[in-house]
């Protein structure tokens, strides 16, 4: 087993290009359960379905020796398939949530070794996915959106990109059809238009910005900025996850589509970086809460209206949750989750990554 670790690790730390010095600063305090997610132990919430406690559970487990790491998630709306993309291969697959079955569904191109990731991943009312490609280096991974046609099948042409957006993440629609999307390094939101041929700079603001100061304990050891994360849109208002800040950040849109205000709508304390360490991908509720992937801080959170942050879940199975999605699974709501499983595999510890459930809900 430990041949399989090493040579995991090395495939991985090739493909992000991380040094030795950036795998050190990576084992640092990050909760995580030390196996990859052998450990059952979890912390959960008090459901009131019939006063059961929640469950985590995996739905589909993926191979770390082939390094199917995902980043990328997106549940349909009638609950039947979850879209999962690996950030290293540029494939996605589509798991049957009926039965649990996977099977492949998509790919984009692979980023070269060092040079790029694949990211978020949305749909369209026409049923067609769109994935973030963020590069590390524009000449040798070209960034922007890849448009995948709800049928499937490989896909090698960007529908929109930027000369500016260089590392696209979070991904959401609103109901005019506009796509927006988070740029981690650059801090900033872009609309892109339903036909891909304009893409503005929608939005820029100190609170989106990552930060790599040897003094923030808060930033992730990949040694860029990572602020502006995960994106969902709820009350016309958008919610982010800054990253390196361990925040969720709200802006209103105004009446004329422009943005509002930045504001810091939750923070973790500042020297732990808890509740929100290494958040990551969100989705909103139907109450107007918002679910965050803690990947460093490896937990499941609540973030309510009010900015009050409640964790659901901590530790156990969960292994550098990346993104969540909810879905109706048995008449229920639950929390759909993707392991990661990065901190784990930099720690030289075999990850479990995969598609996980928590719940049932409120």
């Amino acid at each position: 087993m430990k041949t399989t670790v090493a040579l995991s690790r090395s495939i991985l730390l090739t493909a992000l290009g991380l040094t030795a010095s950036l795998v050190a600063c990576g084992g640092d305090d990050t909760t995580n359960n030390g196996s990859g997610g052998s450990d059952s132990s979890t912390t959960t919430s008090t459901s009131s379905t019939g006063g059961a406690e929640p469950e985590l559970t995996f739905l589909a487990e993926f191979s770390e020796g082939q390094v199917q790491l995902p980043e990328g998630l997106w549940v349909t709306a009638d609950s039947k398939t979850a879209y999962v993309g690996y950030a290293l291969t540029g494939q996605i697959i589509a798991v049957k949530l009926t039965d649990n079955t996977v099977a492949d569904f998509a790919t984009v191109p692979a980023p070269p070794a060092n040079k790029g990731f694949v990211t978020g991943i949305t749909q369209s009312a026409a049923g067609d996915l769109y994935v973030g490609a963020a590069t590390l280096d524009p000449a040798a991974y070209k960034p922007g959106i890849y448009k995948v046609p709800a049928t499937g099948g490989p896909v090698t042409t960007l529908f929109a990109s930027d000369a500016t957006m260089n590392l696209p993440n979070g991904l959401v629609f609103d109901k005019d059809g506009n796509l927006f999307v988070t740029d981690s390094a650059l801090g900033a939101i872009f609309k892109i238009s339903p036909d891909g041929k304009t893409v503005i700079n929608w939005v820029a603001d100190p609170l989106l910005l990552g930060d790599v100061a040897p003094t923030n304990p808060c930033k992730t050891p990949l040694g860029v900025p990572l602020g502006a994360n995960g994106i969902a849109l709820s009350n016309n208002a958008f919610y982010v996850t800054n990253t390196d800040r361990a925040a969720l950040i709200k802006i209103p849109i105004k009446a004329d589509g422009t943005p509002g205000a930045a504001v810091e709508l939750s923070r973790s304390d500042p020297t732990t970086c808890l509740p929100l360490k290494g958040a990551d991908g969100i989705t909103a509720d139907a109450d107007g809460s918002i679910l965050v992937a803690g990947n460093a801080g490896n937990a499941l959170v609540r973030v309510g209206a009010e900015g009050n942050a409640t964790v659901l879940v901590k530790d156990g199975l969960l292994d550098g949750p990346a993104s969540v999605a909810l879905a109706t699974l048995h008449a229920k709501k639950y929390a759909l989750v993707t392991n990661f499983g990065l901190v784990t595999l930099l720690a030289m510890e075999t990850p479990h990554p995969g598609l996980l459930s928590y719940g049932a809900l409120e």
